[in-house]
C-alpha cells in the first residue's frame, strides 16, 4: 500500500505545493441474525486511498477504491483540476509536518488494540465463518438460560456479529509517513418479551458489546441482559406528566450526547456559532462534580489510535475540567483559525476531508469524588425515573441543544424501588441536564464514541 501511495504523492507533487495520500485497508466478517437463523454471512475486504492537493492555498480532493496505476492516475488528475478552480483559502495552514517530539520517538502506540486472535478469525477460510456463527449461537443461549416467570415468552428478532482488522496510512510531503491498525469485534441481539394474557403487550430489549479484543466479550451476557430488559419491562405503568430526578445508564448518555454535547464541542461548529458554547471558554458549564476528556490513547479504546487523520499524534484532552470548559475538539484547519494547536481529532475516511470528532469522549468525576452504585443512585430519590436508552436523539438540536425523546425500557422510581413504565418521553436542553448532575455511577462502559457511567439529574421534564 505504502509503495502504491508513494507513487501517488511524487506524481501529485509534480504539479502543486503539497500533497497528502490517505489510505485506508479493511477486512471485516459479519453475520446477521434474523430470529434464531442466519440470515446472512459477508466476507468484505476492502481499500481505498484519499488524494489532497494544495496550490497557492486552494484545496482539491479526490479518492478511488482501485490500486491500478490508471485509477491513482485519475485521482490525482481529478484533485489538481479541483483545486485549481476552488477559491483560495487563507486559513489553511498547509498540511500536518512532523511534530519535534515525533520525529525523535516516532508514535506512540495505544495498548491493547490488536488481537491476534481475531485476525487468525479472519483469515481462516471457513472456519472463521464457523466461529462466528457459534458466537452468536453463544447470545441465543445466553438469551434461554436468563429465567423468566410462566406465561412470559421471549423471542429474538435480530441480531448480528462483526469483527474487522483495519489498517491506516498517512503520507504527505511535508515528512509524514505512518500507518495504525487495530482490530474490533461487535455483537448484539434485540429480544421481543410477551406475556400470555388479555393485554397481548410485547416490550423489546436490546444489548450488544463492541471491543478491540475478542476475549473481552461474554456473548452469553448480551444474551441474557437483552432478556432481562425486555421481560423487566413487561407491565409499564402510566406516570404523570412533571419534573423529576431522572438516572441516565450509559446506553442513554451516548445517544444523547452523540447528537448534541459531541457536536456542541466540535471547533468547526463553535467557529460557525453553531454552538451554545461559543466564546465559552474558562466558563462554569456542567455541575463542578463532572471532568470530561477525549482521549485517543485510552488502553483498550474502541477509538484509540496513534495519529488522526492528518497524522497528528494522538492525545488526551480535557474538555470540561470540574464543570468548566476548558477546550474544544481541533483538528488543524479549525486549530488555526483559532491560533492555538490541534488536539489530534481529525477525523476522516478515505472518502472525505478531515473534521474534527470525538474519539474516547470519557466522563469522569472529579477527583476525590465518589462513585455510586446503582443502588446508591436510585436510593434516596422519593420520585423518579431510570432510562436505559432513548429514542429520537437524532432529532435533538445541536445548536440550542433542545432536544425531545421517547423513554426506551424505562422504569419509575419510587422511595429507591423501581418499576417498569410505559409511554414516557422526556424534554429538556442538555446545558441544563449538563448543570443537573448530582451522582455519578459506578458502571462505566464505552458505547460507540462515548465513555460514560450512568448520571443521575436532578430535574428533567418527563412527560406522560
Amino acid at each position: 500500500m505504502l509503495d502504491f501511495m508513494h507513487k501517488g504523492l511524487k506524481l501529485a507533487l509534480k504539479s502543486c505545493d503539497q500533497a497528502e495520500i490517505y489510505g485506508e485497508r479493511s477486512d471485516v466478517l459479519s453475520i446477521d441474525l434474523e430470529r434464531e437463523e442466519v440470515k446472512k454471512v459477508k466476507h468484505i475486504k476492502s481499500t481505498g486511498i484519499g488524494v489532497r492537493v494544495v496550490i497557492s492555498n486552494k484545496i482539491g480532493f479526490s479518492y478511488t477504491t482501485a490500486l491500478e496505476k490508471v485509477k491513482i492516475e485519475e485521482c490525482v488528475a481529478h484533485a489538481l483540476k479541483q483545486a485549481r478552480v476552488s477559491e483560495r483559502d487563507n486559513y489553511f495552514p498547509g498540511l500536518s509536518a512532523p511534530m519535534a517530539e515525533t520525529s525523535k520517538q516516532g508514535y506512540k502506540e495505544p495498548e491493547k488494540t490488536f488481537d491476534r486472535r481475531i485476525v487468525a478469525l479472519l483469515s481462516s477460510v471457513e472456519g472463521g465463518s464457523e466461529d462466528a456463527i457459534a458466537y452468536c449461537k453463544e447470545m441465543l443461549t445466553g438469551m434461554k438460560e436468563h429465567k423468566v416467570k410462566k406465561g412470559v415468552r421471549c423471542t429474538p428478532t435480530e441480531g448480528g456479529f462483526a469483527a474487522g482488522f483495519d489498517e491506516t496510512f498517512i503520507l504527505n510531503s511535508e515528512g509524514i509517513e505512518t500507518r495504525d491498525a487495530g482490530t474490533y469485534v461487535s455483537a448484539g441481539i434485540a429480544v421481543v418479551a410477551s406475556e400470555d394474557s388479555s393485554s397481548g403487550e410485547e416490550i423489546s430489549g436490546y444489548e450488544s458489546k463492541v471491543s478491540r479484543m475478542l476475549g473481552d466479550i461474554d456473548f452469553g451476557w448480551i444474551g441474557r441482559e437483552a432478556v432481562k430488559i425486555a421481560v423487566d419491562s413487561l407491565g409499564g405503568k402510566q406516570l404523570k406528566t412533571m419534573q423529576l430526578p431522572v438516572v441516565f445508564a450509559p446506553k442513554a448518555v451516548q445517544s444523547l450526547f452523540a447528537y448534541t454535547l459531541i457536536p456542541q464541542l466540535s471547533a468547526e461548529n463553535v467557529q460557525r456559532k453553531q454552538s451554545p458554547y461559543h466564546g465559552k471558554k474558562g466558563v462554569p458549564i456542567a455541575s463542578e462534580i463532572i471532568t470530561i476528556v477525549d482521549d485517543a490513547t485510552m488502553p483498550s479504546g474502541v477509538n484509540s489510535r496513534k495519529m488522526d487523520g492528518e497524522g497528528v499524534p494522538s492525545q488526551l484532552t480535557t474538555i470540561v475540567d470540574k464543570g468548566v470548559l476548558r477546550n474544544f475538539l481541533y483538528d488543524s484547519y479549525t486549530a488555526n483559525k483559532d491560533h492555538v494547536e490541534s488536539t489530534g481529532n481529525a477525523l476522516r475516511g478515505f472518502d472525505s476531508l478531515p473534521a474534527p470528532g470525538a474519539t474516547n469522549f470519557i466522563v469522569q468525576e472529579r477527583a476525590g469524588s465518589d462513585r455510586a452504585s446503582k443502588a446508591e443512585l436510585i436510593g434516596d430519590i422519593r420520585e423518579g425515573l431510570f432510562i436505559n436508552d432513548v429514542i429520537g436523539a437524532h432529532t435533538a438540536s445541536r445548536a440550542s441543544g433542545d432536544f425531545s425523546v421517547v423513554a426506551q425500557n424505562a422504569f419509575g422510581i419510587k422511595n429507591g424501588d423501581l418499576f417498569p413504565v410505559k409511554g414516557v418521553m422526556i424534554a429538556g436542553n442538555m446545558q441544563e441536564i449538563l448543570n443537573h448532575v448530582e451522582m455519578i455511577g459506578d458502571d462505566t462502559r464505552q458505547i460507540y464514541n462515548v465513555v460514560s457511567p450512568s448520571l443521575m439529574v436532578s430535574k428533567v421534564q418527563v412527560i406522560a
